[in-house]
């Protein structure tokens, strides 16, 4: 696991080696084991690294004794055994056993083929000295990040997070409100934009080959849509093969892993597996929030208890100075407190020694496990037979809604939209005060520029059940533009590896090859995996309803009230622009007044769109790039 950054151009580049240096520190903190560095006349390139495989003979760049190409890699290749064999076979020599060495040969025996035949989560760079090419390459899922921006004069600059482009010369930041807008219908912006007007990102399942002045990207992987005639016992039988396969992959380490805990079944499955192939006692850590309304230790407890492991509880404490941390490390404004739980649990697990740790990431959105699911599939069972006891149905996934008049008239609304439309229910709630929110100006610039969103939406088949519907474009929006973003963010801000064994690409391919009625029986969330883990699992644990790891923004609100009210003063908002100042005041006073009308959530989004300002569009002001 490394951060990686550098620059290309087909005639010249900077030869000042300070610029490269400047990238590599920005990143540190995704790799304080080993910085190294290579540059020649026409391309720099920089790593910095976290030694988890082959300590001593892992470092980069990893030169081919050979061709003379260069490589940078971010991530963790866990087929590297397998290739090193046929490789080997097919005559390449190896000096030590770290998979960047396996990487480029791979990369020479295979070029751009080379990703399709990896497993793992990776972004790497290979440049060619002799050609003047330079590859860049991301991994399936989208797990780790690579992003790249092309200046005036054809410098391509690249590197694992934006902060160090924005070292380079010359890269500009300007706010991209077309993101902004994004954000505000659907909780996350749609790659390969970013914040910033003039970076982006290379596209999961892609790469990108760079000769002269000419870039050409490569689509190397789509998530298939076939559909395997299996039983509903096949199914399952099949799913816990899958996962245990993923666990054991991800267990590939010279250094110890841990496992995130809790307590809900994502987290309890990936546990429970790993302690069944591990001959030593594994090492769990759980969360928890004073006065979230929410306390999930017990089913963590009962978890650790049935696998032996050595169970740690510790209670989130973040003090207003680091909320900055938050969108530092992320490097866009927030929607959601995820990235609070995941970055307390990673500064934790590195506390205690540990340098990579499994989790339970994406298993809702392939698997059916949000609310948003149980609606549409609600939706296409009530139809439009309004009677008492389907308006009970509803008030089930609306639990706020007070009335069946209520549950009608929300039905009604959302029975007109595609599964696509932010307003669904888990989507986002700043939707909905989009027009209240926004300062006329502001609300005019994002209106104007409202032609380059359109076919923005993946296309999903019409002719699929809506579940599948549903779960496609899940696949390929909310995770790889918030959850996979939010843990890589959260976990290389402390220095940690997050391994996600619900994110092989084997088991996603497996999952989406089944029928929708697998997936989500009636309302019951992710039935497939419940049954795939009795006999695994306590039944209390697979049988519990889904509780959110993310604390209630309620909490967030009234934890940092201070801080919410200094960063959206009445005059910092009319001197940013962003927000209707009147409409501002008004949330506080009603939040402040406990109405039953709940601002927070909006007014989070507001409180970290300023924070994100003031870090990277002011320099000078804040922690500064």
């Amino acid at each position: 696991m490394c951060g990686i950054a550098g620059f290309f151009h087909p005639s010249h580049i900077p030869s000042d080696p300070g610029v490269l240096r400047a990238m590599a520190g920005s990143i540190a903190h995704r790799g304080p084991d080993h910085e190294g560095l290579y540059q020649d006349s026409y391309c720099a390139l920089a790593s910095r690294r976290l030694a988890i495989i082959d300590l001593p003979g892992g470092n980069q760049p990893v030169i081919h004794p050979e061709t003379g190409a260069v490589l940078v890699f971010n991530g963790e290749i866990y087929n590297f055994r397998e290739l090193r064999a046929e490789l080997a076979s097919l005559g390449h020599v190896f000096q030590t056993r770290s998979d960047s060495e396996i990487l480029l040969a791979a990369y020479t025996q295979w070029g751009e083929d080379c990703p399709s035949r990896l497993v793992g989560m990776f972004a790497f760079t290979v440049w060619e000295p002799r050609d003047r090419r330079l590859f860049l390459a991301r991994d399936r899922m989208g797990k780790k990040p690579l992003f790249y921006t092309v200046l005036p004069d054809e410098t391509l600059v690249f590197a694992s997070e934006i902060k160090a482009l924005l070292r380079f010369p010359g890269v500009a930041r300007r706010f991209n409100p077309v993101a902004m807008d994004r954000l505000l219908d659907y909780g996350f912006n749609l790659a390969p934009s970013t914040f910033f007007e003039s970076i982006f990102q290379v596209m999961p399942g892609s790469s990108l080959l760079c000769t002269g002045n000419t870039r050409r990207e490569r689509i190397y992987w789509r998530l298939p849509e076939e559909t395997a005639a299996l039983s509903e016992d096949e199914a399952a039988d099949g799913l816990r093969h899958h996962l245990t396969e993923a666990v054991r992959a991800r267990l590939a380490a010279d250094v110890p892993v841990a496992s995130y805990l809790s307590g809900g079944i994502d987290s309890s499955a990936v546990t429970g597996l790993y302690a069944r192939l591990s001959g030593t006692p594994v090492h769990t850590l759980s969360i928890t929030f004073e006065d979230a309304g929410y306390d999930e230790r017990h089913f963590a407890r009962l978890v650790s208890d049935r696998f032996g492991t050595r169970h740690q509880e510790f209670a989130c404490s973040i003090g207003e100075h680091e909320l900055e941390n938050l969108v530092w490390y992320l490097e866009t404004p927030l929607v959601t407190l995820l990235n609070l739980p995941l970055y307390l649990l990673s500064r934790q697990i590195r506390s205690m020694g540990f340098k990579v740790v499994l989790s339970g990431d994406g298993a809702d959105e392939i698997l059916g496990g949000y609310d948003y699911f149980k609606l549409l599939k609600l939706m296409a069972f009530i139809g439009r037979k309004e009677t008492p006891g389907r308006a009970d149905l509803l008030r089930r996934v609306f639990p706020a809604l007070s009335s069946p008049v209520q549950a009608w008239a929300q039905y009604r609304t959302l029975k007109s939209y595609p599964v696509t439309h932010p307003a669904l229910p888990y989507r986002f709630q700043v939707f909905q005060f989009k027009d209240q929110l926004l300062a006329p100006l502001f609300h005019e610039r994002l209106t104007s520029r409202r032609g380059e969103r359109l076919g923005e939406l993946p296309a999903v088949p019409k002719s699929a059940p809506i579940l599948n519907q549903a779960l496609l474009f899940e696949a390929r929006m909310r995770l790889p533009n918030l959850t996979l973003t939010l843990a890589d963010a959260m976990s290389m801000a402390n220095s940690v590896e997050l391994r996600s064994p619900f994110m092989d690409h084997r088991l996603v391919e497996y999952v989406f090859s089944l029928p929708a009625h697998y997936k989500m029986r009636g309302l019951n969330e992710k039935f497939l995996l419940k049954k795939s883990m009795r006999g695994v699992l306590p039944g209390t644990i697979w049988q519990r309803r889904k509780q959110p790891l993310a604390p209630p923004s309620k909490w967030f609100v009234r934890r940092f009230r201070t801080a919410v009210g200094d960063v959206l003063s009445a005059r910092t908002v009319r001197e940013k622009g962003y927000f209707r100042p009147e409409f501002i005041d008004h949330m506080l006073r009603e939040f402040d007044a406990d109405s039953p009308m709940d601002y927070s959530g909006v007014l989070i989004v507001a409180f970290f769109l300023h924070l994100f300002d003031d870090l990277f569009l002011r320099p000078g002001r804040g922690l500064g790039c």
